[in-house]
């Protein structure tokens, strides 16, 4: 496909590309307002000399804009699901960038008419959370060019019949960018796409009529160049054609792999000029070669701008990148922003305050408070000019006066910190996927309990892996945040099953699942138990050499009778629940070899939750429980 862009303009020195950015927004749509101010304060530098007939402006999106597209549980839209208000929102945002884009150029325009804003997009694996079908109408019917290089077309039919008579979803994209001076020198530039191609490890049995070249059960922290042959030759036929027609043309590839797997392919197609890269999740720049990365971070909390440049005898001579971080955006008027105005009217009801969370009161903090409180009273009263002992105790035999002073002292123990405050939020980040969590201690031990009050009273523990985590809790949290909390896990996936385990069998999971948490600690995700407590220092140092020991003693389980938690009987039998997407993995040891043994419980942790939920009230209290050391 072949895009030519037109205008023209002779004070222009050479030809120029200007791209916007971004890549894993995972369905967060409350922080595109920022976003979109974002762009519009940086415009200028973003889209320069927009409107001159030698540049070109792209938005491109690197994967995984959706997340869980399938999942329910809006109040103001209840018949829609996140990818239906993702995809509303992706539309709002290349409405915007495009009129952003074209103010800017209707500035350096000669008076033709300035070439609209080209968005390309390529899949990431969340993008198919929600299987094919949602995310082929996404690519047939937005005003968009999805790029995929790396999708098997013999082995995926249903992309090969979305393809016929609709040009929205192409293999390969060229533009071509006329020179300012001469009439017959045109410079090209080629987008080629990656995806992730592990769909059997992060979407199993979803991804009907659509196949990757080298798809496989592993996850990508451990795939290698010999993994992925067919990808990188896919990438290298699509260049390699390109280049003989056009020597001097640049070319840029989308990849939705991570860092690692990004170079893999650039080792191996070295003429690729750039890689806008995803899936990692950082923020990173690198050079290998003649070949610059740049890795765009997550959740909308940051977008880059690239700005290239062709001389004008063809040849590829400047880059600059320019990141810009969302949270630093001045947020004058953003209440008022067209955007926000939209989401007010889509989730008017989803954003009113839902929760109320606080902790259970310890003993201590009951006792400390208690005896601070005559000292804070004293205080206040002081401080309001009232000194005299006697006139002292006769107002305070007043009810209201007492009522006041006593929530003023409360207010002032707060204040001055001198009494533990308790939580009130339970903190989502990176952390949980290789560390103790009070947020995932607090998610394992209500769901068990939901589970033990509704389904089956004999549950033992629950077990949710980290990576199907993508929201914290907090006193006020609104029903948004509260469908953002299971968000990472595909809704077909997330069934979850109950079966019996004996104790040896149940600690080598958990060893097998710290083992390969340990090779990459922020991509293999840990599983979180309800009951059990994972020594996962001790397990380090047993395999590193550094003490000895059984590696089954770095796992214990709570004593039903007090509670404490102590070595796990590795004779006892265990009843658990899982998730259906842990019980399919067949590139780990333990899933097949007990998968026979569980049926479903027809829940998934999402609507555990909400049942728990509503039968509180929405009134969650944080208990010591939830503050205990689980991993260690």
């Amino acid at each position: 496909m072949l895009n030519k862009v037109q205008s023209y303009n002779p004070n222009f020195n050479a030809a120029r590309v200007n791209i916007l950015a971004t890549a894993d927004n995972h369905g967060n749509v409350m922080s595109l307002p920022r976003l979109i101010k974002t762009v519009e304060n940086n415009a200028k530098e973003i889209f320069p000399k927009s409107g001159e007939r030698s540049t070109l402006n792209l938005f491109t999106i690197v994967g995984d804009w959706f997340i869980n597209p399938s999942k329910s549980g809006f109040i103001t839209h209840p018949e829609m699901k996140n990818g239906d208000l993702q995809n509303a929102a992706l539309l709002k945002t290349i409405d915007h960038i495009r009129s952003i884009a074209a103010k800017e150029g209707s500035k350096h325009s000669d008076g033709n008419k300035v070439s609209p804003l080209e968005v390309l997009y390529t899949m990431g694996n969340h993008c198919l959370d929600a299987g094919t079908n949602f995310i082929l109408g996404v690519m047939k019917k937005n005003p968009m060019k999805s790029v995929i290089t790396n999708v098997n077309l013999e082995k995926s039919p249903a992309i090969k019949q979305a393809m016929e008579g609709n040009d929205n979803i192409v293999k390969s994209q060229v533009y071509a960018i006329p020179d300012d001076k001469n009439p017959d020198l045109t410079h090209h530039i080629l987008f080629v796409s990656a995806t992730i191609p592990s769909m059997d490890f992060y979407n199993p049995g979803l991804c009907e009529g659509l196949e990757f070249y080298d798809n496989s059960n592993r996850k990508d922290t451990s795939l290698e160049e010999k993994d992925l042959q067919g990808t990188i030759k896919s990438i290298k036929d699509e260049v390699d054609v390109f280049k003989e027609k056009y020597p001097k043309g640049a070319v840029i590839l989308m990849s939705h792999m991570g860092a690692k797997l990004s170079e893999i392919v650039q080792k191996n197609v070295p003429q690729i000029n750039h890689i806008l890269n995803g899936h990692d999740h950082k923020n990173t720049q690198s050079n290998i070669g003649k070949t610059s990365i740049n890795s765009l971070g997550k959740d909308n909390e940051m977008i880059k701008a690239i700005n290239f440049e062709f001389d004008d005898k063809g040849d590829f001579i400047k880059a600059t990148m320019t990141p810009y971080f969302t949270a630093t955006t001045l947020a004058d008027g953003l209440e008022k922003h067209p955007f926000q105005l939209f989401l007010n009217e889509c989730f008017e009801k989803d954003l009113k305050p839902l929760i109320t969370l606080d902790e259970v009161k310890t003993e201590s903090n009951v006792e400390g408070r208690k005896s601070a409180l005559p000292n804070a009273t004293e205080k206040v009263l002081n401080n309001l000019g009232i000194k005299d002992d006697d006139l002292k105790e006769r107002l305070m035999q007043d009810d209201n006066f007492k009522s006041l002073i006593l929530s003023e002292a409360e207010k002032l123990l707060t204040e001055e910190g001198s009494v533990e405050k308790g939580l009130d939020k339970l903190t989502y980040g990176n952390e949980i996927r290789y560390s103790n969590s009070y947020l995932m201690n607090y998610l394992t031990s209500v769901i068990k309990s939901e589970i033990k009050h509704n389904i089956n009273k004999d549950i033992f523990a629950l077990g949710i892996q980290s990576s199907a985590i993508r929201g914290g809790l907090k006193n006020g949290a609104d029903n948004l945040r509260v469908m953002k909390v299971f968000d990472g896990v595909s809704e077909d996936l997330s069934d979850l099953k109950i079966g019996d385990v004996k104790g040896e069998e149940l600690a080598e999971m958990i060893i097998e699942n710290v083992r390969e948490n340990l090779k990459a600690p922020t991509r293999n995700t840990i599983m979180h138990w309800s009951d059990v407590q994972i020594n996962r220092t001790m397990i380090d140092d047993i395999l590193k050499g550094r003490i000895e020991g059984k590696l089954t003693d770095a796992v214990r389980v709570r004593n039903k009778i007090t509670k404490q938690f102590e070595p796990i009987d590795l004779q006892e039998t265990y009843k658990i629940v899982v998730s259906r997407k842990f019980l399919v993995k067949d590139d780990l040891k333990w899933p097949p070899l007990i998968r026979d043994r569980f049926e479903s419980i027809h829940k998934t942790y999402d609507m555990l939750f909400r049942d728990f939920l509503e039968r509180n009230d929405y009134k969650l209290h944080i208990t010591p429980k939830a503050k205990e050391a689980r991993i260690i």
